[in-house]
């Protein structure tokens, strides 16, 4: 017993497992700032407004994907990859190079979707919809470059709490005064927060930047286009399936059957997402140290940090099972009662996004180490299975159809990810690793 409390003090005690508690701050944060927006939008806006609001949010994010043509993932390969090789020149040039891609990737992203909303709207609407994307692209890249120079904090947490604020502070007014609201209104808001977390993280970039690295400001920017390009195409493909992933479904929901179906739905994975929500939160902590000992051959630290994430996510996904079993009807019931009759969906996909959750930074891991193709090829293969699933399934089945079907491809997902991960690098990054042992000193020097 007493061997088991020291080894419990001494996992508490590692700098690894401080970083992921701290990134598990900010991204419960993180998961509170949405939770308020999207119960808040479903109480003010009502339920068939909530249905389109819904709609928008999922098309303009997979959009805001699109356009950011991979830059917020390529940008931390290139600048660990660069500093840590001494390259400070070509750093810069791949900053220069991410931020020029992101600023067209916005423009025609912002006029693309300003041009379907129109179609279906206003000019009013269209407008706060193309700047929903272009803040969106460009949040998306800061936020990635943020994490890796400055902090967690900063980076993915301006983009997660800054971003929703000034929204859900004007939602708990309207909820409280009994006022009404509309989707343009708070469409406009998110893109105020937005705008406001951008300042901010170019603000802690600059002065960071000055602090540790003074001579990038006068570097003259190297550039490796031959190889960012297709790079860049690769994390592309990866990022726009991975998105649809998150957010295809509410689409397709909402074109198979109706808006209210696609709010219902758009709820029950907005909960299911607290599973992927706690992944992040380790993988957020994961893409700012494995680059780095990854690239500088760091066994000893890779290996303490795959432990620490992995005896970490393990609790947490069964932690969340438990949740959700024990008070999944309470979760459902704080949008509205009229959701808590789809608890059975919200079951169906929990069970798939925990297992998803399970594999912990493998799907980061991947990409980030050079390995996007293979990746690229696992999440089509989960994306065709759902698309299919769903022209099949759903028409016949309804939103419980659409769970079922999102659910097999998470888990189908899980599996190649896991497996494709460790023959890649040569680690086991999920928390199967726990099953090896939990204390650290069972760890093995090497892993095949």
């Amino acid at each position: 017993m007493k061997n088991l409390f020291a080894s419990l003090a001494s996992f508490a005690l590692r700098s690894e497992t401080r970083g992921v508690i701290v990134s598990m701050m900010v991204k419960a944060a993180s998961i509170l700032s949405a939770f308020a927006l999207f119960t808040l939008s479903a109480r003010v806006l009502g339920e068939e407004q909530f249905g389109q609001f819904a709609l928008f949010f999922s098309a303009a994010s997979m959009a805001a994907v699109a356009s950011a043509f991979g830059q917020e993932m390529l940008i931390i390969r290139i600048w660990n990859e660069n500093v840590a090789a001494g390259r400070i020149s070509v750093a810069k040039g791949g900053i220069v190079f991410g931020l020029l891609i992101s600023a067209l990737g916005a423009t025609l992203g912002a006029i693309v979707m300003a041009g379907m909303v129109y179609f279906y709207s206003n000019w009013a609407a269209a407008l706060s919809a193309g700047l929903f994307v272009a803040a969106a692209v460009f949040l998306l890249f800061f936020s990635s470059l943020a994490r890796s120079i400055v902090s967690i904090l900063v980076g993915d947490g301006q983009r997660e709490l800054t971003a929703l604020l000034f929204a859900n502070v004007v939602l708990i007014f309207c909820l409280v005064f009994d006022w009404s609201s509309s989707v343009t209104s708070v469409v406009n808001l998110i893109v105020l927060g937005k705008v406001v977390a951008i300042a901010l993280q170019v603000f802690f970039l600059t002065r960071v930047l000055r602090r540790m690295y003074p001579e990038i400001f006068t570097a003259k920017p190297e550039f490796a286009v031959d190889r960012w390009l297709p790079s860049s195409t690769r994390l592309w493909f990866a990022s726009i399936l991975e998105s649809s992933n998150q957010y295809l479904d509410v689409i397709l929901v909402g074109y198979l059957l109706d808006p209210i179906a696609a709010g219902a739905y758009f709820v029950t994975t907005r909960l299911a997402n607290g599973f992927a929500s706690v992944a992040d939160a380790f993988n957020m902590f994961a893409m700012r140290q494995f680059p780095e000992l990854y690239y500088k051959a760091d066994e000893g630290g890779l290996l303490r940090l795959l432990q620490t994430l992995a005896i970490l996510t393990a609790l947490a996904v069964v932690g969340g099972l438990f949740v959700v079993g024990v008070a999944g009807h309470w979760l459902l019931m704080i949008f509205g009662s009229e959701y808590m009759a789809y608890y059975h969906v919200l079951v169906i996909l929990c069970l798939g996004s925990a297992a998803m959750a399970a594999t912990g930074p493998a799907a980061p891991v991947l990409m980030l180490t050079g390995h996007e193709g293979a990746y690229l090829r696992i999440v089509a293969l989960s994306v065709f299975i759902r698309v299919a699933g769903f022209f099949l399934i759903v028409p016949m089945f309804g939103i419980v159809g659409a769970a079922a079907t999102t659910a097999v491809s998470l888990v189908a997902m899980a599996v190649l990810v896991s497996i494709r991960s460790r023959t890649a690098t040569g680690y086991n990054v999920t928390a199967t690793r726990i099953l090896g042992g939990l204390a650290p000193d069972r760890m093995n020097a090497k892993e095949s």
